[in-house]
């Protein structure tokens, strides 16, 4: 059982990294989480939404360039 313990501890410790930020962009990321919100849960936070702004972008982008291809819902 200990032996698991800490075969199960160095596995953790080993997937994570050190990443240098300054002062300043670690208390943006403080006022981005919510109380109990490790670093890892808002990078994960910013990630997910940076996705999604990607893909609105990507929506929007192909409406633009296909926009003659849609049909209003009015015609339906």
């Amino acid at each position: 059982m200990v032996i698991n313990t800490i075969i199960a501890i160095v596995t953790i410790m080993s997937e994570t990294t050190t990443i240098q930020i300054s002062k300043d962009t670690r208390d943006e990321l403080k006022n981005i989480g919510k109380m109990g919100d490790d670093y890892n849960t808002v990078i994960r936070k910013l990630i997910h939404e940076h996705n999604c702004n990607k893909l609105i972008d990507e929506g929007d982008r192909l409406i633009r360039e296909h926009r003659d291809e849609f049909v209003s819902i009015d015609d339906l």
